[in-house]
């Protein structure tokens, strides 16, 4: 059984972007009133300093606003894992690399899916949005990193990256959605290029590489991996053992 979330926007009146994507993927958006009674699943959209506030009194799920974005930040994807009963994040690249967005959403997978190691959980989900940001979003690559002169380099690069602000403004997507036997589904999302997540897989787990460790530590600790949408979505699932 489904429910489709509402659209709680901290800051006023709803935004005339959020009330028209809100229709167009059929769910409710209204001004967040504190103690709002509403029967049904609830996301926030706010500034990055609430992200929090997104995963505390039953809420489902986390938006990102930001007055300059070109587009409206609410996804088809967001509103489909809350439905099912599921979470939802989403934020821009320096949001992401300011805040501790792993830890946050994955206390509130803990919630509704106790049964899942945590500890692995946020471990994967570290390795996969440090991925979808640095290599997705910036496209930057970690071999630049191999010594110390590279580790300047790759520094010097990032700064100039997150200076551009259309590579700034990029966005990370997280939805986790829960499995038949007590799983859960968590998959993350960048605005990248993309890459071919599927000839990575068939390359031997070396953890103890210098560079491209990421994937290899998510496939040791997960159940199951693979990879969607031109490689820019890695899914990741936790299934119950014992």
């Amino acid at each position: 059984m489904t429910s489709r979330p509402v659209i709680l926007f901290e800051g006023g009146e709803v935004p005339a972007s959020l009330a028209y994507r809100a229709g167009k993927l059929g769910v409710d958006a209204c001004p967040h009133v504190e103690f709002l009674d509403i029967p049904a699943p609830c996301v926030l959209m706010a500034p990055i300093s609430l992200i929090e506030n997104g995963f505390t009194g039953g809420l489902r799920g986390f938006i990102e606003y930001r007055a300059d974005d070109a587009v409206c930040p609410l996804t088809a994807e967001a509103v489909e894992a809350v439905a099912q009963g599921g979470l939802c994040l989403s934020a821009c690249t320096t949001s992401m690399l300011s805040s501790d967005p792993a830890q946050v959403f994955c206390a509130a997978v803990r919630k509704i899916a106790p049964a899942i190691g945590d500890m692995m959980v946020e471990l994967a989900l570290a390795e996969a949005l440090g991925n979808s940001i640095i290599h997705g979003n910036l496209g930057l690559q970690s071999d630049l990193r191999h010594s110390l002169a590279g580790l300047v380099e790759f520094n010097t690069r990032l700064a100039q990256r997150l200076a551009d602000p259309t590579l700034a403004s990029r966005r990370v997507t997280v939805t986790a959605v829960p499995l038949a036997g007590a799983g859960i589904s968590i998959s993350v999302t960048d605005d990248g290029d993309g890459f071919d997540i599927d000839h990575e897989l068939k390359k031997p787990v070396d953890v103890a590489a210098k560079s491209g460790r990421g994937l290899g530590l998510i496939r040791k600790v997960s159940s199951q991996i693979e990879g969607s949408n031109g490689g820019r979505t890695l899914t990741m699932r936790f299934l119950r053992t014992g």
